[in-house]
Formats: structure tokens, C-alpha cells, sequence
């Protein structure tokens, strides 16, 4: 019997940090989590219990107290809910790279998904 081989979609690398997170959910619900892994692309934000938001819905995230982010929810389940990154504050940007690179096991391909963001 053949295994099957999981491919990867994303399009960016997932590192697994773990970072307290804050989410602002409308109604000034505020909520807090850590994230289980992060990508330039978005993050998943495990909770202790997770609000009822629909996909597609948007929530301000707040990473190391600093980081802010406006994120369109991709995903839920018990554990958490899978953010794609929508608008980051720029004044934030250049701390958020400077992170992912140095916690990143292949920096040349962080490099490369740089390069592609930079060019649209």
C-alpha cells in the first residue's frame, strides 16, 4: 500500500513560535491567546474558548504587545482560529521581519517570500 503524500498549499513558511496574542473582536471584545505558528502570510491564534465568528470575518491581533494586524478569519476549531494577514501598521513592519527572520530554519526562502511580497 502506497502513503500518501500531504503537498503543502501555503504559500508562505510556517514557523513555529508561540507569542501572547490580543484580539480585538467588534463590540470591544477582547480576547487573549498565543499564537502556535506565524508565516508572513498569517498566523493561528490558539484560544481557551473561541468566540463565534464567521470566515471572512475581520479582527484586530496584537502580537507581543506591539505587532498589530488587521487579520480576515480563514479558519476555526476548538483549539483556535487560522488568521490571514490583511494590513499590518507599517510602523511594525520592519520589527515583524527582523523576527521572522532571525527565528527562521531557511532564511533564504524568508528572503524569497520578501522579494514576492515586495513585488505584489
Amino acid at each position: 500500500m502506497k502513503k500518501k503524500v500531504q503537498v503543502e498549499r501555503r504559500k508562505t513558511l510556517r514557523l513555529p513560535l508561540t507569542f501572547k496574542a490580543k484580539l480585538k473582536l467588534p463590540g470591544d471584545i477582547v480576547l487573549t491567546g498565543q499564537t502556535r505558528n506565524i508565516s508572513f502570510g498569517g498566523t493561528f491564534v490558539e484560544l481557551d474558548k473561541v468566540p463565534l465568528l464567521a470566515k471572512g470575518d475581520y479582527v484586530s491581533l496584537i502580537l507581543l504587545s506591539r505587532i498589530e494586524f488587521t487579520c480576515k478569519l480563514i479558519h476555526s476549531n476548538e483549539g483556535g482560529i487560522g488568521f490571514e494577514f490583511d494590513f499590518i501598521v507599517i510602523k511594525y513592519y520592519e520589527f515583524f521581519k527582523k523576527m521572522m527572520l532571525r527565528n527562521a530554519p531557511d532564511r533564504d526562502r524568508i528572503i524569497k517570500e520578501l522579494g514576492r511580497w515586495a513585488d505584489g
